[in-house]
């Protein structure tokens, strides 16, 4: 969660003013509007409506759509929206009486696709810029070249592809890289080593990129409370549950590039009392991981570790319906409190943030998708 003031948050269940800012560069940083004398000018972008969705299932993780007029239609290559070159950035937030904003970086990616309907509606979308990274696929058999650390060779990775990338610190631990090569496919690379670390690689809403580890430990206190009544930020929840996507049995599984055994490691839930146990009620299902990166058994352990976490402690999934919060980030852990209709029952779950769509007008709210652990009971 980005952070914020102690404001921000007391203001968030009240009224208060929104406020969006859409900016276009070049890649280099350029400003795509102009001034009055046509000079290069960053200036803010109007627009009728649009949305960011950030999603941690996805490479491409965040995602942005805008609606505007006909006059931002791109007609060169160098306009602010021209695919060819446009570099757009969003942020949002809040603006308090005094005139001054809080707000936080929400996407930064090219322009993919621009269509002009025939009444003149202009809409833009657009991906961050692990597309980047991903269009440029290996052209030459890449070998590794920072045997002493993943985190080094992702950051080689993402640069050969995007040599003005910058990065963010994460908090995937680092280990030394085994001697691989890829062929073609520049995201497998960068997926297989960030699985090393049982991590995952993607870019933030201010364009950087990061490693984080798979963000499936819940705190016993989660740092965010959100409920609904009349102090709440909450307006809905759909709650399910489901077994879709659970497996109480993980194997990685790393071919060796010399011919050896490939190294093999299982981790099962043996844990006493889960509702998930191997063997037990739920029954054995295995997931099975072939990579190529982990070369030690403690590297495949890791990773056989993580997954397993990530697939057994996320049993419920809540969609929640709340008031704009542009602080939260996908992978946040939170804490839903809400009423069940006709029974006053208080329902509580608390959740890892998988999905987050980010309205960018005063009338939409924001929808967030979490799974965690199936809470107790609060009647």
């Amino acid at each position: 969660m980005r952070p914020t003031s102690d404001l921000y948050r007391q203001t968030l269940a009240r009224p208060h003013q929104v406020v969006f800012h859409v900016t276009s560069t070049d890649i280099a940083g350029v400003p795509l509007t102009v001034d009055s004398l046509g000079a290069p000018l960053l200036r803010d972008i109007p627009f009728s409506k649009g949305s960011v969705t950030a999603s941690m299932t996805n490479r491409v993780t965040r995602t942005a759509t805008l609606t505007l007029s006909d006059d931002w239609y791109p007609r060169t290559p160098t306009a602010p929206f021209a695919p060819e070159a446009a570099v757009i950035r969003i942020s949002g937030g809040m603006k308090y009486g005094d005139g001054t904003e809080e707000v936080f970086p929400l996407f930064t990616g090219r322009v993919y696709d621009v269509t002009r309907t025939q009444d003149g509606t202009v809409t833009v979308s657009c991906d961050d810029l692990a597309a980047d990274v991903i269009g440029y696929q290996l052209e030459q058999i890449w070998t590794v070249r920072n045997r002493t650390s993943v985190l080094a060779e992702i950051q080689a990775l993402i640069r050969d592809a995007l040599p003005s990338a910058a990065f963010a610190v994460g908090d995937a631990v680092d280990a030394p890289v085994p001697e691989l090569n890829w062929d073609k496919d520049r995201g497998s690379a960068l997926d297989n080593l960030a699985q090393a670390l049982g991590a995952r690689w993607y870019a933030l809403g201010d364009g950087s990129f990061t490693v984080n580890r798979l963000p499936y430990t819940i705190p016993a206190v989660p740092p965010l409370v959100m409920q609904d009544g009349p102090d709440g930020t909450i307006s809905g929840a759909r709650i399910s549950r489901s077994r879709d996507g659970v497996a109480n049995s993980v194997t990685v599984i790393s071919e060796r590039t010399d011919g050896t055994n490939p190294v093999r490691s299982t981790s099962r839930n043996t844990a006493s009392g889960s509702p998930t146990r191997f063997g037990d009620r739920f029954g054995r299902v295995a997931q099975v991981i072939q990579v190529q990166t982990p070369l030690t058994q403690a590297e495949a352990k890791t990773l056989s570790l993580a997954q397993l976490g990530a697939s057994i402690g996320l049993t419920e999934q809540w969609d929640v319906t709340c008031v704009p919060d542009y602080a939260l980030e996908p992978g946040d852990a939170i804490r839903c409190i809400v009423t069940g209709q006709g029974t006053n029952e208080r329902l509580m779950g608390d959740q890892i943030i998988d999905r987050i769509t980010y309205p960018l007008d005063t009338t939409t709210a924001q929808t967030l998708a979490g799974r965690g652990p199936v809470p107790p009971d609060l009647s």
